[in-house]
C-alpha cells in the first residue's frame, strides 16, 4: 500500500480548521436562523445550540464572556440574528459558528439596519468633525425641540434659566417616538430654524432603543447636517448613541447636560468680573509704582542733580500721567462695579425662590404654561400653583 501521501486524522482536521480560519467571509458573518437543541448554560457558562432553517442546521456556541451581552433569555424556537465566525473543532472534525452577539430577529434587524445606515453616513462624511459648528459663548435666543408636557421640556427650561436668566427660550413641541415622529421632528426643526435662534437643542429624556428609533431616521440626520445653526442633541441614551447624536455639533446624554453646553453659568460670569476688576486694579497700581521708582532713579542720577528744570519737566509729565491713570482706573472700576451690581440685581429679580419666599405664587395651566389672564382658563380647568415649599393643584370653579 502506498504510504507517501497518507495523513493522520489530526492533520486533516487541523488543515480543515486552517481553511475555515483563512476565509475572510467566515471571520465575521451574520446568520439568521431558529434556535434548536438549546439546553441552557453548561458548567463552564457557555451556551451550545443549533441554528436551523427549513432545510439545514449548523452547530453554534456563545462562550461565557460574550453571553453577558445578551439582553434576553434564549429558548428553542426563537428566531434570531447572530454575528460571529465560522470555525471547525479539530477533535471531533465538526464545524460551528462561534457567536459574538445574538439578538431576536425583529430587534436584530433594526440594529443591523441602523448599523448599515451609520456606516453609509460615515463614508459620506456626515459625521466628520470638520462639519461641527461652535456653540456661541453667550447665546441670546435658544430654540428647543422636544416632547409636549414631558419632563425633558421642563428640565430644559428650568436649567437654562437657572444658569443664565438673560436667555430667551422658545419651545417647539414635537412627537418624539412612533412612525410619525421623524416627519414631525423635521417639521419642527424647520420652524425652529426660521425663528433664527443662536442655538437649537433637540432631544428627549431617554427611553428604550425602540422609543429612540425616530432619532436614527436618515432624513432627520441629513436635516440636522444641513442646518446652519449650531445644534445640541440630547436624546438620552449613553450606551447606544443615536445617529442624531453623532451628526449634531454637540451631544449630551441628559437635558441638564445639554443646558450646561448651551449657556454659561451667570455665577461664574460674576466671579470672572470680580477677578478682572481686581487684576486691573493691581496692574495699574504696579504700573504707577514702576513709573514712580523710575522717576526716583532718574532724580538721583549725578549728572542730573544740578538740572532742576529738566527734573521739573519730567516731574510734571509723571504727575499728569499719574493723574490720567488714576482717573482711568476709577472710571473702569466704577463701570465694572455698576455692571456687577446690575447683573446681581437682575439675577436677584428673576430668582423664583426669593419671589416665592415673599408670599408670591406662580400658577401654571395644565399644559405647563404660566397663567397670565383669566381668559386662559374656563370652568373646571385644572391649574397648578407653585409656592415656596411645593405645588398646589386646583380646579377652577368660577372666573370673576
Amino acid at each position: 500500500m502506498e504510504m507517501q501521501n497518507c495523513y493522520s486524522v489530526t492533520q486533516i482536521n487541523e488543515l480543515v480548521k486552517s481553511v475555515f480560519d483563512n476565509i475572510p467571509l467566515f471571520n465575521k458573518i451574520t446568520l439568521k436562523g431558529e434556535i434548536s437543541n438549546y439546553r441552557g448554560r453548561n458548567k463552564s457558562g457557555h451556551l451550545y445550540f443549533s441554528l436551523k432553517d427549513d432545510k439545514c442546521s449548523i452547530n453554534a456556541v456563545i462562550f461565557k464572556f460574550d453571553s453577558y451581552s445578551l439582553d434576553f433569555e434564549p429558548k428553542n424556537g426563537d428566531e434570531v440574528i447572530v454575528t460571529g465566525s465560522i470555525s471547525s473543532y479539530p477533535p471531533s472534525g465538526t464545524y460551528q459558528i462561534i457567536c459574538r452577539s445574538m439578538s431576536l430577529y425583529g430587534k436584530g434587524l433594526q440594529l443591523l439596519k441602523k448599523q448599515a445606515l451609520k456606516e453609509k453616513l460615515y463614508k459620506e462624511g456626515i459625521f466628520d468633525a470638520s462639519h461641527k459648528k461652535e456653540i456661541p459663548s453667550f447665546p441670546e435666543n435658544i430654540a428647543i425641540i422636544t416632547g409636549k408636557n414631558s419632563a425633558a421640556a421642563k428640565d430644559f427650561e428650568f436649567n437654562l434659566l437657572r444658569r443664565f436668566p438673560l436667555v430667551n427660550i422658545k419651545i417647539f413641541y414635537s412627537l418624539v417616538q412612533g412612525v410619525e415622529a421623524p416627519k414631525d421632528l423635521i417639521k419642527n426643526l424647520s420652524l425652529a430654524i426660521n425663528s433664527n435662534p443662536d442655538v437649537i437643542i433637540i432631544g428627549r429624556g431617554g427611553g428604550s432603543e425602540d422609543d429612540l428609533e425616530a432619532f436614527d431616521n436618515e432624513e432627520l440626520v441629513l436635516a440636522i447636517y444641513k442646518c446652519n445653526i449650531p445644534i445640541i442633541s440630547a436624546v438620552g441614551h449613553e450606551i447606544n448613541q443615536s445617529l442624531c447624536d453623532l451628526v449634531a455639533d454637540k451631544y449630551a446624554s441628559t437635558p441638564t447636560g445639554a443646558c450646561e453646553i448651551a449657556v454659561p453659568d451667570i455665577n461664574d460670569i460674576l466671579e470672572d468680573l470680580k477677578q478682572y476688576n481686581s487684576l486691573l486694579k493691581t496692574s495699574i497700581t504696579r504700573l504707577i509704582s514702576s513709573k514712580e521708582n523710575a522717576l526716583l532713579r532718574l532724580k538721583n542720577e549725578e549728572c542730573l542733580t544740578n538740572i532742576e528744570n529738566v527734573f521739573g519737566i519730567y516731574q510734571e509729565k509723571i504727575n499728569a500721567f499719574k493723574e490720567r491713570l488714576y482717573s482711568s482706573l476709577n472710571y473702569k472700576i466704577s463701570t465694572c462695579s455698576k455692571q456687577i451690581e446690575y447683573l446681581a440685581h437682575s439675577l436677584e429679580l428673576v430668582n423664583p425662590t426669593n419671589i416665592l419666599k415673599k408670599g408670591f405664587t406662580i400658577t401654571y395651566l395644565d399644559n405647563g404654561k404660566i397663567l397670565k389672564s383669566k381668559e386662559d382658563v374656563h370652568d373646571n380647568s385644572i391649574v397648578k400653583t407653585k409656592v415656596v415649599d411645593g405645588i398646589i393643584e386646583s380646579i377652577v370653579k368660577e372666573k370673576k
